[in-house]
């Protein structure tokens, strides 16, 4: 493995201290955690050979969402193998929000536009705002597609309670508790290596990651048929 040379001052900022942490405990993830390793490695082949196969579809838009997806399941698979587990959790519910925007996107195209001009000016916000609302686009998903709908609304809600969003179980589950007479320490752990927080933090990321594709599978069925993530999807799906 090649050593860096790390820049002057490197090894006296907190932030790298921080970063350096981190890394080790991503090293150590891929070494003690081989079955997550090798599931969410699975589910990555996944992405990669489904946007190659769908590079030269005529059904352009919903690409970008899969990339997007892509991008924030490599990101969740970085936070969970270091073991920031809330953040993790973050990254898994924007990776299932991009996988629905783009199948409510790919069954209404006259909506294209309306998306893209969000920017334009307060109206057009709330037009996105009022017709882009994740419940409501999960119903109409769930009212197609049974399975897929019921584990994303599912996943959706889980990855909200366990640090998307501020709440009470996303605190719990990093912080400890230290009793020492009439004192009490409460600590809260940036980093939770080695924990149950984390092991479930890789099982949600592979859930997220499988769920997100078969979101996309529905979009490009022969495409995924065709490029055999179809198969590997059906793989991926066993244990969890």
């Amino acid at each position: 493995m090649s050593v860096l040379s790390l820049p002057p001052g490197w090894e006296s900022n907190e932030i790298t201290k921080f970063f350096d942490s981190a890394r080790n405990n991503e090293i150590a993830t891929f070494a003690n955690h081989q079955i997550w390793v090798t599931r969410l490695s699975d589910i990555d082949l996944g992405y990669r050979k489904s946007i190659e196969g769908v590079n030269y579809t005529h059904n352009w838009f919903p690409v970008f969402f899969l990339h997007r997806a892509h991008s924030n399941f490599l990101a969740a698979c970085r936070l969970c193998w270091s073991a920031q587990i809330p953040e993790c959790h973050a990254l898994l519910r924007s990776c299932l929000e991009n996988a629905i925007y783009g199948l409510y996107l790919d069954k209404h195209p006259d909506s294209f536009e309306t998306w893209l001009k969000r920017g334009e000016n307060n109206a057009a916000k709330q037009k996105v705002r009022d017709e882009f609302k994740i419940p409501a686009i999960l119903k109409l998903i769930t009212a197609e597609h049974a399975e897929e709908g019921e584990a994303a609304k599912k996943l959706y809600e889980w990855t909200i309670d366990s640090g998307a969003h501020p709440n009470e179980q996303a605190l719990m589950q990093t912080l400890t508790m230290d009793r020492n007479g009439d004192q009490i320490k409460f600590m809260s752990k940036y980093l939770d290596p080695g924990s149950v927080a984390q092991t479930a933090a890789l099982k949600s990321t592979a859930e997220v990651g499988e769920c997100t594709l078969s979101l996309f599978q529905i979009v490009y069925p022969e495409r995924f048929d065709l490029m055999g993530v179809s198969d590997l999807l059906s793989r991926a799906k066993n244990g969890l």
